[in-house]
């Protein structure tokens, strides 16, 4: 028999999931369209929101139950009979409606071209808006397989919106976006080995008063993140990006957020737990100032 799916994230006790008083909404994004290696980022979401209902609600470093703050998560949005253009407009418009309910919109997806409509949505809200990637790739293609609107182009756009952007933990990197590198854009790069190595200077001063941060799962290590379409050894640690997520809350006020590219594999919950896990410790260090 069949479990029931769960529709809350951190039910079955999450109390404070009315949409009309919580401070950040979910939006689970299966979007899958642009994927070139492993597929299955459409069954993230869901895997995430199940990953949640057996998650410990205590926080034992913030001494706080972050569900408290009020975490809605709306329905999954289906993008039955869309192309990627339709599927990416239609999470546009689903962050605007959280963002004009005065609320946080925070999307799980799903792959990561899922994160340009979101990231212009909060642009229009916040013109100052910096953006704060977490990857292990660059994503600074102009198009890949045909397509701008491609997994691989996400950052690119970004950088087409006119956003400042830093980029933390990029160790995969074409020749293509080397030679865009050079054209001067506003991009910041922290590479991987410079992290590893304790050689990193991150310009926490780009940061404007509002920031965007999307977490591509592969910016963590493969042994502790199997579950991705394209790992890439060498990656962050769990402690790690944390840190870095904590660090960036005390610089900058987030606006928006989103976590991709999770791609369950059978038999392997722990990375599903591990992504449910981080969704609520990015929402804890959010919000624990605002308490």
């Amino acid at each position: 028999m069949n479990e029931p799916l769960v529709t809350q994230f951190g039910a079955p006790d999450a109390p404070y999931c009315d949409p009309a008083t919580a401070r950040v909404t979910i939006i689970p994004a299966p979007l899958e369209y642009s994927v070139c290696y492993m597929k299955g980022t459409e069954y993230g979401p869901q895997a995430i929101l199940n990953a949640s209902s057996q998650m410990e609600l205590y926080d034992e470093e913030l001494d706080w139950c972050p569900i408290e703050a009020g975490i809605y998560t709306r329905p999954s949005l289906d993008y039955s009979g869309m192309d990627h253009a339709a599927a990416l407009k239609a999470t546009g418009e689903a962050v605007r409606e959280v963002l004009l309910r005065g609320q946080l919109p925070f999307t799980i997806g799903g792959e990561h071209s899922l994160s340009a409509p979101p990231i212009a949505a909060v642009g229009d809200y916040f013109p100052d808006l910096t953006v704060v990637h977490i990857d292990a790739h660059g994503d600074l293609r102009d198009q890949y397989e045909g397509t701008p609107l491609s997994h691989a182009s996400i950052e690119r756009r970004v950088v087409d919106m006119g956003i400042p952007l830093t980029e933390i933990g990029i160790r995969s990197f074409s020749p293509e976006e080397a030679e865009f590198m050079k054209t001067r854009p506003n991009v910041a790069i922290i590479w991987g080995y410079q992290l590893v190595k304790g050689t990193a200077v991150i310009p926490w001063e780009r940061l404007s008063k509002h920031t965007y941060v999307t977490i591509d799962l592969d910016a963590l290590d493969p042994a502790e993140m199997p579950a991705v379409g394209t790992p890439e050894p060498g990656g962050l640690h769990w402690y790690q990006l944390l840190d870095l997520f904590c660090e960036i809350c005390q610089r900058t006020t987030i606006v928006g957020m989103d976590v991709v590219e999770l791609c369950p594999m059978p038999g392997q919950v722990r990375a599903d737990f591990l992504a449910a896990k981080l969704v609520y410790k990015m929402i804890g260090y959010r919000f624990y100032k605002a308490r």
